[in-house]
């Protein structure tokens, strides 16, 4: 996924999210996972043609056996295992290794909206793009949410609002659903929100 208003490139996974600073870092993955990646639609909501771009050529390159050396993913090295033997051909045995993804370090937390859940109905779970989606009465749009801890940055009100609405989800979503919703309780508790200090809440 693109998120244009944190500009950068987020990839869920089944346990957390792995944000890259720009484009071309989500090719220090390992080859076999941008391969994956590559197999998936980009969700890329504010139409930026430079995702959509990037993601097509990484696509293409897929296609063609990674020859183009810019979109190439990383490929693993041969490292020796020191002090050990092949006892079939007496050699050195190798192992393959792979050097850490460059992923961001720190969550880039969303500039959320302020006291904007006044006329929230509802809140569930998305399973096809793993978002929160907040539906609100009458004819206002759909807010979506990709990542929990964005909440903390959310206000009072809105966080209390969501901690009073249990959030809906099929079965199969209930570890991914349930962040969410801890987190919503775990501010309201804690008294964290958009202008608290985290020093003086822990």
């Amino acid at each position: 996924m693109f998120v244009k208003e944190i500009h950068c490139m987020a990839v869920k996974r089944e346990h957390d999210i792995q944000y890259f600073i720009s484009r071309l870092s989500i090719l220090s993955l390992p080859f076999y996972d941008v391969a994956a990646l590559t197999k998936q639609e980009l969700i890329n909501r504010s139409k930026y043609e430079g995702a959509t771009l990037f993601a097509r050529k990484l696509k293409i390159n897929r296609r063609i056996g990674w020859k183009d050396e810019l979109y190439k993913p990383q490929f693993p090295m041969h490292q020796q295992i020191k002090y050990t033997l092949d006892p079939s051909t007496n050699t050195a045995r190798y192992k393959l290794v792979y050097q850490p993804p460059k992923v961001m370090d720190k969550i880039p937390l969303m500039l959320m909206k302020q006291n904007f859940l006044k006329n929230m109905a509802l809140w569930c779970y998305d399973s096809d793009t793993h978002e929160a989606i907040i539906g609100f009465k009458g004819h206002q749009d759909n807010f979506r949410m990709l990542d929990p801890m964005w909440i903390d940055n959310m206000s009072v009100a809105d966080i209390n609002k969501r901690f009073r609405h249990d959030i809906f989800y099929e079965d199969k979503d209930a570890h991914q659903a349930l962040l969410f919703q801890r987190a919503a309780c775990f501010c309201s508790y804690r008294g964290i929100h958009a202008r608290s200090l985290w020093p003086e809440k822990h």
